[in-house]
């Protein structure tokens, strides 16, 4: 059964919210595997969305979270320019059988995100290898 997971980018140039679904992969490990994915293309945090975009063509635009009523999982990428960690994540997971979202950790730095949830890929150890998600896609 596929996982499906909403992510919400807020603060980025150009585009103050913009909320992205994917169909597959939502657990922590898949959401980690993107943002490091994008992270590789991109250390410049004001270009992260933008990076992020070009390196899942897979996840669709969505004018509100509410629109993906199955979504078991939801992040929040927020960039907050002046800090020494400009782009921060937040996890919730909506339990079986609730409505509701219950958060599940954050927020906390991009790099510390992807440390705990993609603890390195193969070769480096690396938590920005290109390891795979854990399904192969």
């Amino acid at each position: 059964m596929a996982t499906r997971a909403v992510h919400t980018f807020t603060g980025f140039p150009c585009q103050h919210i913009h909320h992205l679904v994917f169909d597959h992969d939502g657990y922590p490990t898949g959401a980690a595997w993107r943002l490091a994915a994008a992270l590789r293309e991109t250390p410049e945090p004001a270009a992260f969305l933008a990076a992020f975009l070009r390196s899942q063509p897979g996840a669709r635009p969505i004018a509100t979270p509410e629109e993906a009523v199955d979504a078991d999982y939801r992040y929040g990428v927020e960039l907050l320019p002046g800090l020494e960690a400009p782009l921060q994540v937040q996890c919730w997971r909506r339990l079986p059988g609730s409505s509701a979202w219950h958060s599940r950790c954050g927020p906390m730095a991009l790099t510390t995100f992807i440390r705990r949830f993609l603890p390195g890929g193969p070769g480096d150890g690396s938590p920005f290898s290109a390891a795979a998600p854990a399904d192969g896609r």
